[in-house]
Order: structure tokens, then sequence, then C-alpha cells
């Protein structure tokens, strides 16, 4: 309840309450001070009434009550309370001469005294008791509190209103006129100012809340004027994005029809050149040194032929990928056959290098359930750079081994069993730093170690991608003058649900890619 007062009304009941305490503190003083003059006057005349008696050695004179007892009724059970004390006290204290007490009887007050008289020696020999009923003096002290706690009432109000005019005089209205200007400044209006004239704390207040609410404005304005940039760079990259939309759209377009378009006059060159060397190396020895060089100028122009083919195959298969057209046909392979029949093709390249082939299969592989041809793509790739960047040298042999494996997984975690495709060679390695780089799009190794070779730089990030595809990883561990080793970890069956995400993904990857209807 304290909580939900107002500041008014709890400064209100706190000075009522600490201005009620003190003026309580400082009349009591004047009541007792009053009550105990009334009473004195009492005991007084009573006082008096008993030497009065005391003297006349008789029954109570008229007008007063009382009674002589002598010592011998000291024990009397029929003594009252003040008189036994009485007694009591007169008989321990030979120099006290008298006792009284007061006590009220309904509205009237009554007082008690008793006087002793004592012989020569001082002993106690009779006391005299009288009793007086005032009702004049109980009305006397009636009126005493009376006019003291109007007078208390009196002084509280005035200070309650002096205290309530004064609070809502210099901190109350104060408050309140902050209070309307934040209402205000809640609302809308941010021009609102406080006008508080006080010359006190609170008119400091307000000037710094005047000077808040020009800041405010001030930050909205500039606000305002970065939004509005801000819908003209929104705009402006709307267009951009647009104008990014069909570039990526052309761009698409341009490398399918140039691929389709380059492949086959391509092919042709390829087939020619080939049908040359057959042609060439089946002539006679007669000329030897023509004929060498003959051979030579037709391998050139194959090789730079297949080279060709191979980059325009990267740029479109990295255009199908990212228009989201590149689909899977999932059929059962023999992993054991399709890697002998990669190291075959790879053989002439690795011949000519003088680079030594090996295969290892374990015994434990299964058949697959995956794409064979992007398989093959990314093993073929793999052994491609490990032939490439594989040296014979006098004192070492090239060397490239292609082992697959089964990886069994863990029964904790319920993870199928997988199997792990690895090309290793003994060549020279692939720095640290750049074993993360050259899976990303058009990236090589340093140009010191690649600018004998030719590539568009495709190959590693199509391999990843296809891998994705395959619901598979790849894996690369290097040591720079050891070798390196690429491995693929693919599913024994791929996984339906996880089937249905990629397709989901491909066809967003190609809304963002202005996909169009590809021919393989």
């Amino acid at each position: 309840m304290w909580r939900n007062l107002s500041l008014a009304n709890k400064s209100l009941l706190l000075f009522g309450g600490a201005s009620a305490l003190v003026i309580a503190l400082a009349l009591s003083a004047p009541w007792i001070r009053m009550n105990a003059l009334v009473n004195a006057d009492q005991i007084a005349m009573c006082r008096r009434e008993a030497t009065i008696w005391a003297s006349l050695e008789q029954d109570p004179p008229p007008g007063i009550e009382g009674r002589r007892l002598g010592v011998e009724s000291m024990h009397d059970p029929g003594l009252s309370i003040f008189e036994r004390r009485a007694f009591s006290r007169l008989s321990e204290n030979p120099l006290l001469a008298d006792d009284h007490a007061q006590a009220w009887d309904g509205g009237t007050r009554i007082y008690r005294f008793a006087k002793a008289e004592r012989d020569e020696q001082g002993d106690l020999q009779a006391v005299v008791f009288v009793e007086r009923r005032s009702d004049g003096a109980a009305l006397l002290l009636v009126v005493n509190t009376v006019y003291l706690l109007s007078a208390a009432t009196m002084v509280l109000g005035f200070a309650l209103m002096l205290f309530y005019l004064i609070t809502h005089r210099l901190v109350l209205a104060p408050v309140r006129s902050l209070r309307e200007t934040a209402d205000r400044v809640r609302d809308g209006e941010l021009d609102t100012r406080s006008d508080i004239q006080t010359g006190d704390e609170f008119q400091e207040l307000a000037s710094a809340f005047n000077h808040m609410l020009g800041s405010l404005q001030d930050n909205q304005d500039q606000l305002r004027t970065i939004n509005a940039a801000l819908d003209l760079k929104l705009n402006e990259l709307a267009e951009m994005n647009t104008a990014l939309y069909e570039a990526a759209k052309l761009k698409g377009e341009f490398l399918a029809n140039v691929s389709h378009e380059l492949r086959t006059p391509l092919n042709s060159i390829i087939g020619f050149a080939e049908l040359l060397l057959e042609i060439a190396e089946a002539e006679p020895d007669a000329a030897d040194e023509k004929k060498r060089k003959r051979i030579r100028y037709l391998q050139n122009i194959h090789d730079a032929g297949r080279n060709l083919l191979e980059m325009i195959n990267s740029l479109l298969e990295m255009a199908k990928i990212e228009a989201g057209r590149a689909e899977l046909l999932i059929e059962p392979m023999s992993l054991g056959a399709v890697c002998e029949a990669l190291l075959g093709l790879i053989q002439p390249q690795a011949d000519r290098r003088h680079i030594a082939l090996r295969l290892e299969i374990a015994g434990d592989v299964p058949m697959l359930q995956t794409d064979v041809k992007k398989f093959q793509q990314i093993v073929f790739n793999f052994l491609s750079n490990a032939v490439k960047f594989t040296e014979t040298t006098d004192d070492r042999t090239g060397e490239v081994t292609l082992r697959a494996e089964r990886l069994p997984g863990r029964a904790d975690t319920d993870d199928q069993d997988r199997i792990r495709v690895s090309v290793i060679d003994n060549g020279m390695g692939i720095p640290e730093d750049e074993q993360e780089r050259i899976f990303q799009k058009f990236q090589q190794i340093d140009a010191s170690h690649t600018r004998q070779h030719t590539g568009t730089g495709l190959g590693l990030s199509i391999c990843r991608e296809l891998a994705t595809l395959l619901q598979a990883e790849i894996q690369l561990v290097s040591e720079i003058g050891r070798g390196s080793m690429f491995s693929l970890i693919l599913p024994i069956e791929l996984d339906v649900d996880r089937r249905a995400e990629q397709d989901l993904e491909a066809a967003f990857r190609g809304t963002l890619a202005g996909r169009r209807a590809w021919k393989a």
C-alpha cells in the first residue's frame, strides 16, 4: 500500500507523524506539570484539614471526612489498603510525618491523607486519616487535558496545512510540471519544453531536461536524414541486385552456350590430333628426327586440347552447381572396379612423368549406392592433381596410391559405417595456410609451384560441391616435403531425408542464380 501512494501523500503522512510526535513530546511536560499542581493543591488542603482535626483532639469537625486510629488498630483486618500502607510506612520511618494517595472513582477524584501523631520520643501513637472527594479537581484535570489536546490539534493542523502549501508550491508543482512535459514528449511532442522558473535545483533539472530534449530532437532529425539516405542506398542496391541477377543469368547462359559451342569443335580437334598421332606413330622410321618432331607437335596439340576441354567442363560443371541443376543418378557401384578404371585413365599421364601408381582396396569394402559419375569425377581430380604435382628425382621415385577402406561407425552415436577413398602421394606437399584456400573458386597454391601447370582453379572447389551432393566430406592431410593425402569419406547408402533437404537447397540456389534449362 505504501508503494502505491503518491509523493504528496507520502510526504504528508511522514511530516504529519513527525509533527504529532514532536507536539506530543512538547506538551507532555506542561500536562504533567499542571496535573501535579492540581494534585498538590488538593493534598495541601487535606493536610490542613488533618492538622486542624489533630489540634482539636476531638471528632472530625464538620466538612471533614476521616477518622483517628490508634496504633492498636494497625492490624485491624477492616483497614483499607491505603490505611494499612500508611500505618506501615509511618511506623517504619519515624521521620515521616504524613502519607497520601489519589485515585479516580468514576468521574470524581479522591484524595486520601494520613497524618502521624507521635510522642516526644517519636514513637507513633495514632494516625489521622482524611479522605477528600473533589469534583472540581477532576474537572480541572479534564479541562487541562482538553485544552492541551485542542492546542496540539490546532498546532498540528496548522503545521500540516503550512507543509502542504510549501510542498505543493516548492516541490510538487515543479515535479508535476516535469511529469506533464515528459508525458507530452512520450506522446511525440518533441518540441515541448519545461518552463520551470524557481531559481533552485528544480530549474537546473528542467534546464537539463530541456537540453536533453533538444539533443533528442537533433538526433531524430539526423536519423531522419540518415534514413532518407539509406532509402536511397536501398533503392540503388535493389537496382544493383536486379542488375546482378540479370548478369548472373546472362553469365549462366553464356557459359552454357559457350561451353556447348566450344566442346563440339574441340572434340573434333582432339579426335583428329589422336588420328594424326596414330598415323605418325605407324609410319616407317625413315626420317626419325622429322617423325619425332611431328609426333611432339601433335602431342602438344592433343594435350592442349585436352586441357582446354577440361577447363570448359569445369566451368560448365560449376555453372550447373551454382544454378542448382546438378542431379544425382544413384546406382550400385563396385568400388574396386571403379578405382581400377580410374587408375587406367590416369596411367598414361603417370607414365609420362615416371610416376608409380598403386591400388589398395580393403577386403571388407561393400557395394556402394551412390552417383558413380560424380564419384569418379572427384577421385580422378585427386589422382590428376597428385600426378601433376609429384616429381620423380634421382634419389626418389614419385608414387601415387589410391586406397579404399571401411570406417566403422560409433556405437554410442548410432553412426553408420562409411567408406574412405584416399589418394596419397609423396610430392612437394601443401603449406598449412594454403590448405583451406585451394578449395575456394579460382584458387591454386603459390604460382611458383603451379606456373608450369594449367588449370582454372575450379577442380577442388567443384569436388567439394560434388562431395556435398554425395553426402560426403573431403579431408586433407599434408606436410611440406613429404606429400599429401586427399580423402573422400562417403556413406555406403545416401540418406533419403538429407537428399530431400539438398533438393530444396538446390532449388533455392537455382532461384537466386536465375537458372535456366541446362542441357547435358
